[in-house]
C-alpha cells in the first residue's frame, strides 16, 4: 500500500476493541512478572532453590522482555506485526503452561524466560501496531493509554495473583497468565487484521542491521527514548529503595509499605490521566512532567539532608515525582516513535529496550549504594530527573 494512501485511510478516532486488546497485549510481560510475587517465598521452597533464586524467578521473565523485544521488533518490520504476535503469544501460552507444571528450579527459570520472550512481542509491537494504523495527536492519545497499561499491571497482578495462590496454590496462578495468554492470542486472531503494508523479506541481518542503524541515528528518537528511560529508570530506584527507606529509616511494617508503593501508582496514574486535561502540547507536558520529577527528587533531598523528613513527606514527594513521570513518559514515547519513519518495529524494539536497562541500572544503583536511603534515593532520583532534562533540550520537543 502506498503510504501516503495508508495515511489517508488512517481512522480519526481508535476503535474501543482495538485499543482494549492493545492495552491487553501491553500488560502481559508484566503480568508473567507480578502475579507469582506473592508466592516466592513458597515456590522457591517447593522447587528447592535457594532464597536467594527468588529474584531469578522476577528477572528471568525481565530477561526474556529485553532481549526478545530485540528479535521481534526487526522480524516485524519485514515479516509483518501479525505472523510475529502470533508466534510470541503461542510460546507466551506454552512456556506458561510449562512454568506452571515445572517441577525443578532449572525448568521454572527456563519457562519463564521463554514466557518472557513471548511476551515481548505483547510489549514491542502494540506500539508499533499504533504507530502503522494512527497520526498525530490520535498516535499520542493510544500511545499513552498503551503506557497506562503497563504501568497499572505491576500493582494490579500480585493483588490477582495472591488471590488466586490463597485459594488455589502457586502453580494456579502460574496457569492464569497462560489462560490469559490465550484469550489475547485468540482474540488477536479474530480481531486484529495485518497493519503493516510495507514490509519485505529481502536482505537478512543486513536488512536487520540497516533498520538499527537508521533508528540508532536518529537524534530526536534518541532524545526522547532516553528521556522516558530515565523517568523509568527514576521510578525502578524508587521502588527498589522502599523497603531501606519506610522499614529500615522510618520503623513502618511490610503493610504500610505496599501502601506506600501503591501510592506511587496512584501518582503516575494522576500525571497521565490528568495532564492531558491540561490542553498542553507534547512539549509542554514533557517539560511540566520533568520539572515535577525535579521538584520531587529536589524536595526529597532537601528535607532528608535538614533530617526534617517524615512518612507522609517521603510518600507525597515520590508520587509527586511518579505524576512527572506519568506526565512526561507517554508523549516521550509518542514523539519517539514519530520521529522515526518505516522501522516503527525496531524503533519499539530499542525503546523497550533501553526502558528495561534504564530501569535495571535505576534498581541496582540502589543496591549498590549503601550511603544513607534518605539521601541516596533522591540523589539518584535527581540525577535520572536531570538526564530527562537534558535530552529534553536535546530533542528540543515542542
Amino acid at each position: 500500500m502506498n503510504t501516503s494512501k495508508a495515511r489517508a485511510a488512517m481512522p480519526a478516532a481508535a476503535p474501543a476493541g482495538t485499543l482494549l486488546l492493545l492495552m491487553a497485549l501491553t500488560g502481559l510481560g508484566q503480568m508473567a512478572t507480578n502475579l507469582v510475587v506473592p508466592s516466592l517465598g513458597r515456590m522457591v521452597s517447593d522447587l528447592a532453590l535457594g532464597l536467594e533464586s527468588a529474584g531469578l524467578i522476577l528477572s528471568a521473565v525481565l530477561a526474556g522482555l529485553g532481549i526478545g523485544q530485540l528479535v521481534v521488533g526487526p522480524l516485524s518490520d519485514r515479516h509483518g506485526r501479525r505472523p510475529v504476535l502470533l508466534a510470541g503469544l503461542a510460546l507466551y501460552v506454552l512456556a506458561g503452561i510449562g512454568a506452571a507444571m515445572a517441577e525443578t528450579g532449572a525448568g521454572m527459570l527456563l519457562a519463564r524466560l521463554l514466557q518472557g520472550i513471548g511476551a515481548s512481542a505483547g510489549l514491542a509491537l502494540p506500539r508499533a501496531i499504533a504507530r502503522d494504523r494512527f497520526q498525530g495527536p490520535l498516535f499520542l492519545r493510544v500511545t499513552a493509554l498503551l503506557t497506562l497499561a503497563l504501568a497499572v499491571m505491576p500493582g494490579l497482578a500480585p493483588v490477582i495473583g495472591s488471590a488466586v495462590a490463597g485459594r488455589f496454590g502457586w502453580r494456579a496462578s502460574l496457569a492464569l497468565s497462560a489462560v490469559a495468554g490465550a484469550a489475547v492470542l485468540l482474540a488477536v486472531l479474530l480481531r486484529l487484521p495485518e497493519s503493516h503494508h510495507e514490509r519485505g523479506a529481502q536482505g537478512g541481518m543486513a536488512a536487520v542491521l540497516a533498520g538499527y542503524r537508521r533508528v540508532l541515528g536518529n537524534l530526536p528518537f534518541l532524545a526522547q527514548a532516553i528521556a522516558s528511560g530515565a523517568a523509568i529508570g527514576g521510578a525502578y530506584a524508587e521502588v527498589a529503595g522502599a523497603q531501606a527507606l519506610y522499614q529500615g529509616v522510618l520503623g513502618w511494617g511490610a503493610g504500610s509499605v505496599s501502601l506506600a508503593t501503591a501510592a506511587y501508582a496512584l501518582g503516575f496514574l494522576a500525571g497521565g490521566l490528568g495532564a492531558p486535561r491540561l490542553k498542553l502540547s507534547p512539549g509542554q507536558r514533557l517539560r511540566l512532567g520533568v520539572l515535577l520529577m525535579v521538584a520531587g527528587a529536589g524536595g526529597l533531598l532537601a528535607l532528608g539532608a535538614l533530617g526534617w523528613l517524615s512518612g507522609g513527606a517521603a510518600v507525597a514527594l515520590v508520587a509527586l515525582s511518579q505524576m512527572g513521570v506519568g506526565c512526561m513518559a507517554p508523549p516521550a514515547i509518542g514523539l519517539a516513535l514519530l520521529a522515526v519513519e518505516g522501522a516503527a518495529g525496531t524503533a519499539s524494539a530499542v525503546l523497550g529496550a533501553l526502558h528495561m536497562a534504564m530501569g535495571a541500572l535505576g534498581a541496582a544503583v540502589m543496591g549498590m549504594l549503601s550511603g544513607v536511603v534518605t539521601l541516596s534515593l533522591p540523589a539518584v532520583m535527581l540525577g535520572f530527573a536531570l538526564l530527562a532534562l537534558a535530552m529534553q533540550a536535546v530533542g528540543k520537543g515542542k
